[in-house]
């Protein structure tokens, strides 16, 4: 359940909603979608108003001009590559030179220009992501919602995956919104973070950012490998901490700046000296 979340993300990059099972990750993204109906706040895409709830306005999933991949890709398994990609545009009766045109294209962008014959079976699980991306990618929609699309890949198609799909939402200048409970495929491809924690961003920013910097105790223990060690503050001046942990004093940043001299606190060593 959401208790209010708030982020933007701009054409040719890539907004990664991280955060445990629960958090809110996958409400957000089908609220955004259309799936579920949000009972406070507002959905802008592109300019344009999708959810205004104190506007009453609430556009239904195929008016909002979004592409989505689902986690299972989806695929009709009696529909080649090409039907797959094109049943889409069929529904909303667009001219077959239309169709044709878009499919073609957007099959030779995800490397598939040679597999339109094909079934879903015959295909692999990279491929299969790729046919689910052109399903999306051929409303030429300006956000593309991605709901763990590479969980279901082994750890060397995954990689591929990862550079594949960042190198192609920078070249079609597409902004997207993938959710993934995995802080690695985060940090390796999105370039901004949304850190959900309860229904509630713990915090947004870079990956560099939420890994070096992070701003609670949570986002430190969730993104990385910091070291979490129970400590006094014995000196505090500006960002910087004098730690007595019992066996000794560390000298580090301080996350939390509003801890004073003399209380006690866990403190994740980001630096220090």
């Amino acid at each position: 359940m959401l208790k209010g979340a708030g982020f933007t993300v701009e054409r040719g990059r890539i907004a990664a909603l991280l955060g445990p099972s629960g958090s809110g990750k996958t409400t957000l993204l089908r609220a955004t979608a259309g799936l579920e109906r949000a009972s406070g706040g507002r959905i802008t895409i592109s300019g344009r108003k999708v959810f205004d709830a104190a506007a009453g306005t609430d556009l239904p999933a195929e008016e909002r001009g979004l592409g989505f991949v689902f986690q299972s890709y989806a695929l009709w398994p009696n529909r080649t590559v090409y039907e797959n990609a094109a049943y889409g545009l069929k529904l909303r009766r667009k001219p077959p030179a239309e169709i044709k045109r878009r499919v073609d294209a957007v099959l030779e962008v995800l490397g598939l220009s040679g597999l339109g014959g094909r079934y879903p079976h015959q295909l692999s699980g990279g491929q299969q992501q790729r046919v689910a991306i052109a399903r999306s990618l051929v409303y030429e929609p300006a956000v593309i919602l991605l709901d763990e699309p590479l969980s279901n890949l082994d750890a060397k198609l995954r990689d591929e995956a990862r550079a594949f799909l960042k190198e192609l939402i920078a070249r079609e200048e597409r902004a997207a919104v993938m959710v993934t409970h995995d802080q690695i495929e985060a940090l390796a491809v999105a370039d901004t973070i949304v850190l959900l924690n309860g229904g509630v961003i713990e915090q947004e920013g870079s990956p560099t950012d939420l890994y070096t910097r992070p701003r609670t105790l949570f986002a430190a223990d969730f993104i990385g490998n910091n070291v979490r060690l129970p400590g006094r503050v014995v000196e505090a001046d500006g960002a910087a901490a004098t730690i007595d942990i019992g066996a000794g004093e560390l000298v580090g940043q301080r996350m939390r700046p509003e801890t004073g001299a003399g209380e006690w606190t866990c403190f994740g060593l980001v630096e220090s000296g």
